[in-house]
């Protein structure tokens, strides 16, 4: 489980509707925090939204090479 903040909850559940996302403290609302469940796309989302996504380096190719 990851803590997330109310803004990164609605964009999430906007993309991945079927994710698990829990409150604590349901019935003081001065105290809950959100968690979710820790999966491959919704945390690549996740990660896209916080501004820390790693985009990989384009791999340059041998343009000298001609083609038969």
């Amino acid at each position: 489980m990851i803590a997330i903040t109310i803004s990164e909850k609605e964009a999430i559940c906007k993309k991945f509707p079927n994710v698990k996302i829990v409150r604590t403290m349901k019935q003081d609302s001065k105290r809950h925090h959100y968690y979710m469940e820790e999966q491959f796309a919704p945390m690549r989302y996740l990660m896209t939204l916080r501004g820390l996504d790693k985009k990989k380096p384009q791999r340059q190719r041998n343009k000298n090479v001609t083609k038969k």
